[in-house]
């Protein structure tokens, strides 16, 4: 028609293993970095389905999780911390709800991430995936992906966070007020608490850049802005 001709793409294996599980063509095709392969229109018609029938569902479920647990992080760290300007003025019902936010980060998002961390660390280690960085230091290949590295710091910041936690700290004060942040045992302890959760803070948000995948045009920002930056740090570094 038109000086054209059907042509027919079988994609089934593409998506299918021979044991019925999904197929991890995709990542070895997005692994190999031949842009003409992944242009090939048979390539195109399979990430398509991949990503209209069923991991776009799955993605926006765990994103809107992680944006969950970040609008608790805020609400936790930095809201209810500071809706009044004198400590004194702060109630027994605030200080429960921080403690209850607090509480829902370390067990909803600090286990979860260890738990991925884990998987993908035994994972990397039983197949030896992993490279010596300047010969010496072996990393996990999959630190060298930036969400996984991401999530690894923002796991060690919510670690650090658990172990220097104020409420944790303050449990054996004499204060009348249950959960409290203030005492004096804190005192040492607050300003490098303080500094995690905002390195903790700034991670989540970067995190949540990967909800670019949903608009080409962000997407294309995003990249544009990665390359930029990294080419200023090479002339700063110069």
């Amino acid at each position: 028609v038109a000086g054209q001709r059907r042509v027919n793409y079988y994609v089934k294996h593409l998506m299918q293993d021979s044991e019925g599980k999904l197929n991890k063509a995709m990542e070895w095709l997005a692994d190999n970095k031949d842009p003409k392969i992944i242009c090939h229109p048979s390539v195109v018609v399979f990430s398509d389905v991949l990503w209209g029938q069923l991991a776009n569902r799955y993605f926006l479920m765990g994103r809107m999780y992680f944006l969950f647990t970040l609008i608790v992080f805020l609400l936790g760290q930095s809201i209810l911390n500071h809706l009044h300007s004198d400590a004194a003025d702060e109630t027994e019902e605030e200080y429960i709800a921080m403690f209850v936010c607090r509480l829902i980060i370390y067990l909803g998002s600090m286990t979860r991430f260890i738990f991925q961390q884990s998987k993908l660390l035994i994972s990397d280690c039983k197949t030896g995936s992993v490279t010596k960085v300047c010969g010496v230091l072996p990393v996990p290949n999959y630190l060298f992906s930036f969400q996984e590295l991401g999530g690894f710091f923002l796991m060690i910041c919510l670690i650090l966070m658990l172990c220097l936690e104020p409420v944790v700290h303050c449990l054996s004060s004499d204060s009348d007020k249950l959960f409290t942040p203030q005492c004096k045992e804190v005192k040492d302890i607050k300003p490098a608490y303080s500094i995690i959760s905002a390195v903790a803070m700034l991670l989540y948000w970067l995190l949540l850049t990967d909800l670019t995948a949903f608009s080409m045009r962000i997407s294309s920002f995003l990249l544009v802005i990665g390359r930029v930056v990294s080419e200023v740090g090479l002339f700063l570094g110069a």
